[in-house]
């Protein structure tokens, strides 16, 4: 059974959304830390990951961008400006990763998992796209009759693949980014295997400014964010990762698997 590791790597912006300003180059610095975290994280435990990466973050670390490429990742779109995102973005953004990369760019992450336009990603060249999170987050979107399986979606430029994030199979309880926040330990590795078993998959993404000690010098950031963040995290996601690959289940990155 396979587990697809991702991480949207993107520009810190979560002040924008409470009407704080912080530069696009002042968030990139915050997410590098993270992301310099994560690929550490990755390398002790000899696991690979698929890393969507925004435009942003790509042109003012295009090193960075290319390590994740030559330690065996693999890097998909994440859209050009994550605060801002406009269907423009879908062309632009495989432009500039594959520039950086000399890699084609095969996926596609809508910023805030919200709709995505498939027919321009076939358009475009993509082959599968992983914006849909099954569930019903309050304030953010309702897709809790959604397929918790992959599906195929076909449009007039071709098919594209929709890999869903993976929920719990009871109650469709999340099992993104904010659930190694917020449940005890125990109770999310439970639920990834859970997905493992009735779906023979488990899909989870993370973002690398949860992984920073920045993250708790922002007011404006919730506390059960910041809850279990920083090394806290690191540890979290490490002991998750050595869990599931003791129990024989095999982490691949999405192209592998299409």
């Amino acid at each position: 059974m396979t587990v697809l590791l991702s991480f949207d790597i993107e520009e810190f912006d979560f002040p924008k959304e409470r009407d704080e300003e912080i530069s696009v180059e002042d968030g990139v610095k915050v997410s590098k830390k993270g992301a310099e975290k994560i690929l550490k994280i990755l390398e002790k435990t000899n696991v690979k990951a698929t890393f969507f990466v925004t435009g942003n973050f790509a042109r003012l670390e295009p090193d960075l961008v290319k390590k994740m490429i030559a330690d065996g990742h693999e890097v998909g779109a994440h859209g050009v400006n994550h605060f801002n995102p406009t269907k423009k973005d879908i062309a632009e953004a495989k432009k500039i990763l594959e520039k950086i990369t000399g890699k084609k760019v095969n996926g596609w992450r809508q910023p805030r998992m919200q709709k995505i336009d498939y027919s321009e990603l076939a358009r475009c060249g993509y082959l599968y796209d992983s914006s849909m999170n099954p569930a019903f987050i309050p304030g953010r979107y309702n897709n809790s009759k959604i397929s918790r399986t992959p599906y195929e979606i076909k449009t007039k430029h071709g098919k594209i693949l929709e890999i869903p994030a993976s929920v719990a199979t009871f109650m469709r309880v999340p099992t993104f980014w904010l659930a190694l926040h917020l449940f005890p330990l125990g109770l999310y590795k439970r639920f990834a295997k859970m997905s493992l078993k009735k779906t023979g998959y488990f899909v989870t993404y993370f973002h690398p400014w949860e992984f920073t000690r920045e993250l708790s010098s922002f007011d404006i950031v919730p506390g059960y964010i910041k809850r279990n963040s920083g090394e806290k995290l690191e540890r979290r996601l490490e002991s998750v990762i050595k869990t599931l690959k003791s129990s024989g289940h095999e982490f691949r990155t999405y192209s592998e698997v299409l």
